[in-house]
């Protein structure tokens, strides 16, 4: 569909531009993406004509958005052109966006007579087979054909939609050659939102670096002459125009999220929400009399939604939150919190707002390392341990996020429990090649931490990946990769701490630090749900009342169950820790080195579990030697100097007297991020 700026109101700093409104949810189809989870048949509690003539009119009295009549079926409403006709006679620019089996000569005529001169049609196939299958009903492509060829006969202008999903992620390009074949004006490709029907196709979902690819071809295709296109329901397309060097300026494109800023939907009862995929109330239109005007003047998530600035996580201090700001309803679907960031988004932001932090800050960020409540509110359980309320809570780890103090909060998972194997791997690379060898290793998933150290072998990352026969292929695929580079592994032979805690407050019981970390786990068993759990609980906990609600909802448990469970992988090692994941460097423990030991074998268990009784050592393993690096005992030493982290790595010498000795500093990281477990 077409869409023209509209008339602006003078002086209002946030008007409608684009108004999508679902006039009915009955429908002849049962699409495996459906927003709404449509069927045929009535609705009950639809909104009248009478009541949608006089939403119309209120809001034609103070903006002139474009108006998209969706559903359902928006053409089984039988005063559907009526109420096009009076949008139209109104001032407002009125578009469809019927399924195409209903569309032939009288109807298009119909269509045509009520203001309406332009439709979109969905096509989430290249072929019929593949688009009926997806929209669940035989024939519905040549349904949808036939109702092309109707408008075309009789000038309708109208667009092809796409829903993208992993179904038909190979033929997007077929897709829009099609597209043009049939005379579109618009390709518009939606990035599926996980709600409605949708939540049952979980794994339709492409993947986050499948997203950032697919929206950099589409960035590509944005100056066709034969055919515009468009995306929806991918904010972060404006950061990809702009991190390319595509983005023209101005037009439909301007900015990513536009809901509540720019952009409202209405249900088939009236309720107002920021976009259809977001099915939490922005506001009641029957409640408000009708008046569409002061729900968007006057609703709390809509003044929300327009404060990028409030947003949480990375998005909250993104460059660029003011021309993308996330999906809200993704990081809703995901999290339970529409606040939360877009978790579809691969991009690190540059800015951060300030770190400054009262002696409160230093207290909670000292109690949620490691002693994170597993409860059905968390932060109430924080706010009566630290004398304070739950939002003051929320809101402190909200601006920690914001600031980089704390990069996650959530399960942070034992590979061994899950099935994985992991190993710590170096290598030694050639000054001048250091940096694209780097960049071929951080692209690997299963690579989080990829460091440069000064040594000759400078090269330091860890892998974890599904087997020591698939972390050998990788192995073997990245020296063909990198013209010959060797990688040498060093797999933990002995863990005796694995425990990262910086202690800042007065307030925390910080416990034993002996063997922290070094107790044997147990083997993760569970099905389909408790999967999906360990997917959810590795990513951020959502900063809402109830954190686990979201999660036990999406795996159809009582939150309970799912409390739960996570205390029992927890008690069981499954869950290693549970908690803030912090920037050490931003809490100011800006010294820090791997500090590695030669020790004889028959003292080195001994020498570790020393080791792991310091607070100063976070980690600490057995490796095996490699050539040139005989050091068999390992421990990563954080400090807030550089003296005090060589007064540290003193001690350790003299309380263990190993053979040898050497400190690792880290110079440059190249990579640092959590393990992302059963994923593709």
């Amino acid at each position: 569909m077409a869409h023209p700026t509209p008339e602006s109101s003078a002086g209002r700093p946030f008007t409608p531009r684009l108004i999508a409104w679902e006039v009915t949810r009955s429908c002849p189809l049962a699409c495996k993406h459906c927003r709404a989870a449509a069927k045929p048949g009535p609705y009950e509690g639809e909104l009248s004509t009478e009541e949608c003539l006089a939403v119309l009119d209120n809001i034609a009295a103070f903006a002139k958005p474009i108006l998209i009549l969706t559903g359902g079926e928006p053409m089984l409403r039988e005063d559907i052109y009526d109420i096009a006709a009076h949008a139209t006679q109104r001032g407002l620019r009125v578009v469809m966006a019927p399924c195409g089996g209903l569309l032939d000569e009288d109807s298009v005529g119909r269509i045509l007579g009520s203001g309406i001169d332009h439709i979109s049609i969905s096509l989430d196939g290249a072929t019929a087979a593949e688009h009926d299958d997806f929209r669940g009903m035989p024939g519905a492509f040549e349904a949808a054909m036939r109702g092309v060829a109707a408008a075309k006969r009789q000038g309708l202008g109208f667009q092809i939609n796409t829903t993208v999903t992993r179904h038909n992620l190979q033929q997007l390009s077929r897709i829009l050659e099609l597209a043009v074949s049939l005379g579109a004006s618009v390709f518009n490709p939606f990035l599926l939102v996980p709600t409605g029907r949708g939540k049952d196709l979980a794994d339709q979902e492409i993947s986050p670096a499948q997203y950032e690819q697919t929206l950099r071809w589409l960035a590509t295709q944005q100056d066709r002459s034969d055919i515009a296109v468009r995306v929806t329901c991918a904010p972060h397309y404006q950061r990809v125009l702009r991190q390319s060097g595509l983005h023209r300026g101005g037009g439909h494109a301007a900015q990513g999220c536009m809901g509540g800023r720019q952009f409202a939907f209405i249900s088939h009862r009236g309720v107002v929400q920021i976009c259809g995929f977001l099915d939490t109330p922005a506001g009641d239109l029957r409640a408000e009399g009708l008046d569409f005007q002061r729900v968007w003047d006057t609703s709390d998530l809509f003044a929300a939604m327009r404060n990028p600035d409030a947003y949480h996580g990375r998005c909250g201090y993104c460059e660029f939150a003011s021309v993308c700001g996330g999906c809200r309803a993704r990081a809703f679907a995901v999290t339970g919190d529409p606040m939360a960031e877009e978790p579809f988004c691969l991009h690190e932001p540059k800015r951060r707002p300030s770190g400054e932090r009262d002696d409160l800050d230093d207290r909670l960020l000292s109690i949620i390392q490691a002693d994170f409540p597993i409860a059905q509110r968390p932060f109430d359980d924080l706010a009566e341990r630290l004398s304070t309320d739950a939002a003051t809570i929320i809101a402190r780890i909200n601006r920690l996020s914001q600031a980089g103090s704390i990069r996650r909060l959530g399960a942070i998972f034992d590979s061994k429990s899950l099935g994985y194997v992991s190993t710590l791997v170096a290598a030694k690379v050639p000054a001048d090649r250091l940096a694209d060898v780097a960049n071929v290793v951080s692209a690997l998933a299963g690579v989080t931490h990829n460091y440069r150290r000064e040594h000759p072998y400078n090269l330091w990352f860890t892998l974890t990946c599904e087997s020591i026969e698939r972390q050998k292929a990788i192995l073997d695929d990245l020296t063909e990769r990198t013209a010959g580079q060797r990688f040498c592994p060093m797999p933990a032979l002995a863990v005796y701490k694995i425990r990262v805690n910086f202690q800042l407050g007065g307030d925390s019981e910080q416990g034993s630090d002996a063997d922290a970390g070094a107790k044997s786990a147990a083997t993760f068993e569970g099905g389909a749900a408790e999967t999906e759990l360990v997917r959810i609980l590795q990513g951020t906990l959502p900063l809402t009342a109830e954190p686990f609600a979201k999660a036990a909802d999406r795996i159809g448990w009582p939150v309970e169950r799912v409390i739960e469970q996570v205390r029992q992988w927890r008690r069981d090692g499954v869950i290693r820790r549970f908690g803030a994941v912090v920037d050490h460097h931003r809490l100011g423990f800006s010294a820090n080195g791997m500090a590695v030991f030669r020790v004889a074998d028959d003292e080195i268990a001994a020498a570790g579990r020393r080791l792991a009784r310091r607070p100063d050592v976070s980690h600490c393993y057995r490796r095996p030697p490699i050539d040139g690096f005989d050091y068999n005992l390992f421990a990563m030493v954080h400090a807030r100097t550089a003296d005090a982290l060589n007064a540290v790595i003193a001690e350790l010498v003299a309380e263990i007297d190993p053979v040898a000795h050497d400190v690792l500093l880290s110079t440059t990281q190249f990579k640092k991020t959590s393990m992302k477990y059963f994923q593709e």
